[in-house]
């Protein structure tokens, strides 16, 4: 062992510090594994989850989430708590409680904590906010029964806290105080809102019926999916359901405690969806909650098919060839691997969800875009699909009325976006694009760097990748459905590491380019405000090959010169005149379509009254999360 003492018993500084001890890996922290409902109904729905350990600061703050316990509605601060407290290190931080904010601080940092690794995990770099932001969290940020994304001023989660309803409060005891920050749903649903903002940020523009719906049904999927990754949840329930994961469950349910303490007697949403889907309720459905659902429903569909073929010969091995469990409690070693298909099973769809934005366009995304964009990321990783599971995702969302447009069938090679090859689109420049964008993001995953520790040199080289870029799609403009007589603007640009079913390691490098339609466009046809952009989402190989370019045509005027732009303008107008037949925001907000407020007469001739409207943070508010 070395010494760290020198001539005379004095210690040696600098040996002390060659025998600094290491940073964990690992932190872990304590959590409701659903609500404080269901974990004093079953005694057992605490568990506690590893997160990647980073020194916090008290809040918990961190590199990426800042928790900020102001409540105001009360007009006050409370306590931060200090995970890095070695009492709080030796116990895996505060015991779950209701009535300790600080609890409540440590659990919307940890789910967090979770659902960010896990994306990081899906995209295939490092996740960083805009800048130096970091996503703020308030715990109580208002009272009342709600939770909402606010995208302003770099983005928070606010979370709202209530009184359950006095006369039907469910399993809860009436009147009681309810935290929205205790759901480990509506914690993820709500931080969802925040990474899919960042990933896609004009998202938040209405501009077809399917963009807000896409919002809040992604966030529920993702939500949903996260149940999976708790490993003594996922066990119990397939236990006690003798592992139907379509028996309702809190493993299925979304926020059961919140849909009970407001009166509502369940839970607010769930993956099941109808037990005949039918086709025709898209064509019905506005409200983004309840179209959103659809979505959910049609990904869950694929995921309970799949997990079924997973665990087919565990089934048979189990019942000797009958498929036919006996009566009673399953035996343990049955339920660890039926759970443990059932993860790997919840972890590849969801994976599958979250590469979908590779290849998700930057404006106007539909329900039949992330369709193509999930069969897609599946298709490049796992070319062999042995189980199905992109012919049961393409089947989920057929029976309940969702087709892609410009597909020639349903079989999962037609419905991937097609390969740029047939553009003739030259590679992109690998020494001033490819190579210090695969530099970066190798290097992100040795560290963690915010914009405030980026060198010069590696701004330098940033803007010089911009403009590399921007030359490119200047001089390639047609060819890639870009309108050469507008400004392109590169909105975004990085490589991503993905492990592909045989094991190797697959590069790309993914970049979004954007353009806005002249004034004279919008003059041209009343859209209510709705900003008139197009773009696309541009995948290269490590080599720099074009492998898919995956457009929205700029809204235009001319249907000669510019088909594509002219058919957007007239889809979009198509869109504004449907609100404008009815209440707006009625059919956001309510179920009831008919009602008049605002009044029709008040609404007509005002320019911004879709965009002043229908906000991604006037639904948040509208609805419950």
């Amino acid at each position: 062992m070395p010494s760290t003492e020198v001539a005379g018993g004095v210690r040696d500084p600098s040996a002390e510090a060659a025998l600094a001890y290491p940073e964990p890996r690992r932190r872990s922290l304590q959590i409701y594994a659903v609500d404080p409902m269901i974990a004093r109904l079953s005694g057992n729905e605490v568990v506690t989850i590893t997160v990647p350990y980073e020194p916090l600061r008290p809040g918990p703050s961190g590199d990426l989430v800042q928790v900020i316990d102001y409540d105001a509605s009360t007009k006050r601060f409370y306590t931060p708590v200090d995970l890095d407290d070695p009492i709080l290190l030796a116990q895996d931080g505060l015991a779950p409680s209701e009535r300790d904010p600080r609890f409540h601080q440590q659990m919307v940092y940890a789910v967090t904590s979770s659902l960010l690794e896990n994306f990081e995990r899906g995209l295939g770099r490092r996740f960083r906010w805009r800048g130096s932001d970091r996503l703020r969290i308030f715990p109580h940020g208002f009272q009342g029964e709600n939770a909402v994304f606010d995208d302003g001023h770099g983005g928070s989660l606010r979370f709202g806290y209530f009184r359950t309803d006095p006369r039907d409060a469910g399993r809860n005891l009436p009147g009681q105080w309810v935290f929205s920050c205790l759901s480990h749903d509506i914690v993820v649903h709500e931080a969802t809102h925040a990474l899919v903002d960042r990933l896609r940020p004009l998202y938040k523009e209405a501009t077809n019926i399917d963009v807000y719906a896409f919002h809040e049904g992604f966030a529920d999927v993702v939500a949903l999916f996260q149940h999976f990754a708790l490993p003594e949840l996922l066990a119990r329930y397939i236990q006690s359901n003798r592992a139907d994961l379509t028996a309702r469950s809190p493993l299925v349910e979304l926020a059961q405690q919140f849909g009970e303490s407001t009166g509502r007697g369940r839970a607010l949403r769930d993956a099941l969806g109808e037990e005949n889907p039918d086709p025709t309720r898209l064509g019905r459905t506005l409200e983004p909650h309840a179209r959103g659902s659809i979505l959910v429903s049609a990904v869950f569909d694929a995921f309970f098919t799949t997990y079924q073929a997973a665990i087919a010969d565990l089934i048979r091995i189990a019942t000797a060839g009958s498929g036919q469990l006996p009566p009673g409690a399953l035996h343990p070693d049955l339920v660890a691997r039926v759970a443990g298909e059932a993860r790997a099973m919840a972890q590849r769809v969801l994976m599958m969800c979250i590469r979908a934005f590779q290849y998700l366009p930057p404006v106007d995304v539909t329900f039949g875009d992330f369709l193509r964009s999930a069969v897609t990321a599946d298709f490049d990783l796992f070319p062999a699909d042995t189980l199905g599971l992109r012919a049961a995702l393409v089947e989920g969302f057929r029976k309940r009325g969702i087709y892609p447009d410009g597909v020639s069938g349903l079989a999962d090679e037609a419905v991937a976006w097609p390969s740029a090859a047939e553009l003739g689109l030259p590679p992109l420049d690998v020494v001033a694009v490819v190579e210090p964008l695969v530099a970066e993001t190798a290097l992100g995953f040795r560290t963690r760097r915010s914009a405030a520790e980026d060198t010069v040199e590696l701004q330098d080289r940033r803007r010089g990748v911009a403009r590399a870029l921007n030359g490119y799609a200047r001089k390639h403009a047609t060819a890639l459905g870009l309108n050469p007589e507008l400004k392109i603007q590169v909105r975004s640009f990085h490589a991503v590491f993905r492990q592909a079913g045989n094991g190797l390691v697959k590069v790309n490098v993914v970049v979004q380019i954007i353009q806005t339609a002249p004034p004279e466009v919008a003059k041209a046809r009343d859209v209510g405000g709705v900003q008139l952009r197009g773009g696309l989402t541009l995948v290269a190989d490590v080599d720099g090959e074009v492998r898919y370019v995956v457009g929205r045509p700029t809204p235009g005027l001319d249907p000669v010169r510019d088909p594509g732009g002219a058919a957007r303008l007239a889809a979009l107008g198509a869109f504004v005149d449907q609100f404008d037949d009815v209440d707006l925001p009625g059919p956001w907000r309510i179920d009831d379509p008919t009602a008049a407020y605002p009044s029709l007469a008040y609404r007509r001739g005002r320019d911004r009254r879709i965009a002043a409207s229908l906000t991604l943070g006037r639904l948040d508010r509208g609805r419950p999360w």
